[in-house]
């Protein structure tokens, strides 16, 4: 080639490098006036890819590294992701926990739990703990109230001889029940406000009481302010009038009850009754459990789990719950006179018998129906009262309290055979625990020289009461109605007594009562009506749900007969017993055997 040649290989070199350098330039100002413009800011990235960084000098990668780092710190401790242990240096804890899958940092300090101690006070003021103690949901409250009541007002008017005659009056923001009973009295009340101790008159014993399936009073109590904070207790008694609020105190745990007491006005000799009856306040008891009255599109809502209350009383609805619960008291209770006021609606249930009688709870109740558990627990209550009062009672006066051994002839017999002439009731406690061997002869010696009681004793509701409840209360066609008792009647001698002193002759009354409703009546009230109780106390649900191991109840039993729920039938279904025994808290369902 030609020195030319050359030469313009040489040009072309140097232009190919001139055009690089200036490529390189261009480029280089363009990176420039790219840093130059502002750009949103974003996230932290994950992993800085090397790629995406142009080294500017060692100087400066160092620095891109440093700054790398302090951004991967972050990250670990705001939980971006997860630092696995292997490239942690030996030795080296992580950094304010251990990270965790989901974001999170699992905190690596161990935390002593105090423990503390809540009073079983609080057991009453709130509405899982009264569910828990009542056995009854918030919405079925105003039940439990009514039964209460009522079953109190009846055991203070029976054991003080008097008829009884009871109000039960229910609007917008109110229940009273109200009485003709002696009034209750002031310790009563008292006690029923001390949420420390659990008092009862029943405790122990083993009768056909009502107080035997019902919930304690102190269970009432703290129901208006747990309900609404407005709510409070009235009760009326012994020319006194009692204002109660009850709340806990949130920091103490403690019971915090404010009872405002003022005299009755001595002016106010009377009161006008649901059913225009005047009553004497000096006598009876009112107790009425008052809170907001609150209307929604007009429709009235108690505070008890937004239940709404006015209106038609269709099947199943609360009202016609309300209206048959008070309603099964007086299908129950012959010598009963009952009023009934449900927002202005008036309904009077006439004793049929006002001197109807039954085993009251003032009647010694008999041997016969304990066993030995049973008769233990009386002891040790017993046992534990006198300890209170600083006394120590004789066996021979323990005993005087049950049917048939109150003289003393029977006493001596008994002392006799079970060798505790003179003894005391502490004298059956073996360090800590009560002697049963001993109770054991004690309990067969009492049984031997008693007898047993007859089932009519407990109280027989009858076919003439029943009858006339059927057909003047309620409506059903009188050649339609029909009655069934069944007893426990055992012929038993006394010599049959030593065959088993341990033996336990247990009297029961099991009644049923049938009719048609009228034709001519509404179609909704025409469907099946049950009304079942035991021991002369109407029941919140129907108690005969399951008889014997068949698990089939009362109402299965009716469908087998063609009385579904559906048919304009009522029937009724009454048990009387000494020793009832419950499935559940809220003592709805009893145990039958088959």
């Amino acid at each position: 080639m030609g020195k030319g040649q050359k030469a313009h290989r040489g040009d072309d070199g140097r232009d190919r490098h001139r055009r690089q350098r200036t490529d390189t330039d261009e480029r280089r100002r363009h990176r420039q006036a790219d840093l130059a413009v502002p750009k949103p800011a974003r996230a932290p990235r994950r992993r800085p890819s090397m790629a995406s960084s142009v080294p500017h000098g060692r100087q400066q990668d160092r620095r891109r590294s440093r700054h790398r780092g302090a951004h991967h710190q972050d990250a670990v401790q705001r939980g971006d992701y997860r630092v696995s242990d292997a490239s942690r240096p030996e030795g080296q804890q992580a950094s304010g926990g251990v990270p965790i899958s989901g974001g999170n940092v699992m905190n690596t300090k161990k935390l002593n739990r105090t423990t503390f101690k809540t009073s079983r006070e609080m057991d009453f003021f709130s509405e899982k703990e009264l569910v828990t103690q009542t056995g009854h949901e918030v919405s079925e409250w105003p039940l439990v109230i009514v039964k209460e009541l009522i079953d109190n007002a009846l055991d203070a008017c029976e054991e003080h001889t008097i008829t009884p005659v009871i109000t039960v009056a229910a609007d917008a923001s109110s229940i009273t029940i109200s009485d003709n009973g002696p009034g209750i009295p002031e310790s009563t009340l008292a006690a029923a406000l001390d949420f420390t101790i659990r008092a009862s008159s029943r405790e122990g014993y083993v009768s056909p009481t009502r107080g035997a399936q019902g919930n304690a009073l102190m269970t009432l109590f703290p129901m208006p302010r747990v309900v609404d904070p407005a709510g409070r207790m009235i009760v009326e008694a012994n020319g006194k009038r009692h204002v109660i609020t009850v709340r806990a105190d949130p920091i103490s745990q403690r019971a915090v009850v404010h009872d405002d007491v003022s005299d009755i006005p001595k002016s106010k000799k009377t009161r006008l009754g649901v059913n225009k009856i005047k009553q004497a306040l000096s006598s009876g008891t009112s107790i009425s459990m008052e809170w907001s009255a609150n209307e929604e599109e007009g429709i009235i809502c108690w505070p008890f789990d937004g239940l709404t209350v006015h209106g038609k009383a269709y099947p199943g609805s609360f009202a016609q719950r309300f209206r048959e619960l008070c309603m099964g008291f007086a299908m129950f209770n012959p010598h009963l006179t009952l009023h009934l006021d449900w927002f202005g609606e008036k309904k009077t249930f006439t004793a049929t018998n006002p001197k109807w009688k039954k085993w009251l709870p003032s009647d010694p109740t008999s041997i016969h129906w304990y066993e030995c558990q049973h008769l233990e627990r009386l002891l040790g209550a017993y046992i534990t009262h006198d300890r209170d009062a600083g006394q120590d009672r004789l066996v021979s006066d323990f005993i005087r309290e049950f049917e048939g051994l109150t003289g003393s002839a029977k006493r001596t017999m008994v002392l006799d055979a079970a060798d505790m002439k003179r003894m005391k009731l502490s004298e059956l406690i073996v360090g800590d625990h009560l002697d049963s061997g001993r109770i054991e002869v004690l309990l067969g010696a009492m049984k031997r020289h008693t007898k047993p009681v007859a089932s009519r004793r407990l109280g027989v509701i009858g076919e003439d009461h029943l009858r006339a409840f059927f057909v003047d209360g309620l409506g059903c066609v009188p050649d339609s109605f029909q009655y069934a008792k069944r007893t426990s009647e055992q012929k038993v001698k006394k010599s049959d007594f030593g065959a088993d002193d341990k033996a336990s002759f247990i009297p029961w009354c099991l009644e049923s009562a049938f009719g048609y409703l009228d034709d001519g009546g509404d179609e909704d009230e025409e469907r099946r009506r049950i009304f079942a109780g035991a021991n002369f106390s109407a029941s919140i649900k129907n108690p005969f749900r399951s008889f014997g191991s068949s698990g089939e109840g009362l109402e299965a039993e009716l469908n087998k007969l063609h009385v579904g729920g559906y048919e304009p039938i009522v029937f009724g279904l009454h048990l009387v017993h000494p020793r009832l025994e419950f499935t559940d808290r809220g003592k709805t369902a009893l145990i039958v055997g088959g």
